[in-house]
């Protein structure tokens, strides 16, 4: 009996099995999950900032992704850093070379997994567009304060007066337009290939074009000012007709009377010709 229930058990265990290995009709083979492909190293490099003139090390960077820029190198050396904001940072591979782009990329630079960079400072950096807004609104302001003659300019009777000159009026138009242009210009239309320049060169810019547009606009707009008489330049041009010119030339040529040179005895014969 035993044996027999052995036997029966040993069948239906069989028989399980093979219902379970057999495909079932209508159902789809299950699929195998591909192999996943083993990872590369990544070499991260070590970058070490040192200051280009005395050679001090600033900063210590581990771990930096060899597709790093340099822009962000920099960022991570203003985090270290706060007063050198990224604008105000040149980073080069020499002391005395020249500064690296913030496009260039790590490992694309002749340096080694440990790469060492000096840093100088540019000193208080101002953007271009505000360098540009700044030079253009000056000179526009400072004309149209001499064109309308504000007190403390001219003389006080001259204060808020206009000029009967309309070349005064259109010198004025086409100063203010040229400015004005420059300014939609800078706001619209000039991309500029560099973020900033050095904050002690918009104070030379701006003496050089509100100094020029002051000195100019004194002496347009001045209420002694007189449009220029082109007969004092050319004394030759009248409201005479040609003709009649020509005429009074010859007959002044005609009047004069000829030159007579008194030279000593002897000159004569020691000439030769």
């Amino acid at each position: 009996m035993d044996a027999l229930a052995l036997e029966a058990t040993s069948g239906k265990k069989t028989n399980n099995a093979g219902a379970v290995g057999a495909p079932v009709p209508g159902q789809a083979p299950a699929k195998r999950k591909p192999a996943k492909k083993a990872k590369k190293a990544v070499v991260f490099f070590e970058v070490e900032i040192l200051d280009a003139k005395t050679k001090d090390k600033l900063c210590f960077l581990d771990k930096v992704e060899p597709n790093a820029t340099i822009g962000e190198i920099k960022s991570m050396f203003h985090k270290s850093h706060p007063q050198w904001y990224p604008a105000r940072q040149s980073i080069r591979l020499d002391p005395k070379g020249k500064s690296l782009k913030d496009e260039d990329v790590l490992q694309h630079l002749p340096v080694g997994t440990t790469a060492t960079f000096y840093f100088r400072d540019l000193g208080a950096q101002i953007s271009w567009v505000t360098v540009f807004l700044t030079e253009y609104t000056g000179p526009l302001v400072i004309y149209l304060m001499f064109y309308f003659r504000v007190p403390f300019i001219y003389a006080p009777k001259y204060d808020f007066t206009t000029s009967k000159h309309w070349v005064v009026h259109l010198a004025c138009m086409c100063h203010s337009f040229h400015y004005v242009k420059r300014l939609l210009e800078t706001l619209f239309v000039h991309r500029f290939s560099h973020g900033t320049m050095p904050l002690r060169n918009i104070f030379k810019n701006c003496t050089y074009y509100w100094g020029f547009a002051a000195w100019m606009a004194y002496y347009i707009n001045h209420p002694l000012y007189t449009p220029p008489n082109w007969q004092l330049f050319h004394p030759h041009c009248s409201a005479e007709p040609p003709s009649t010119r020509i005429q009074d030339q010859e007959d002044s040529l005609s009047n004069q009377e000829p030159l007579h040179l008194d030279l000593p005895a002897g000159l004569l014969s020691q000439l030769h010709i």
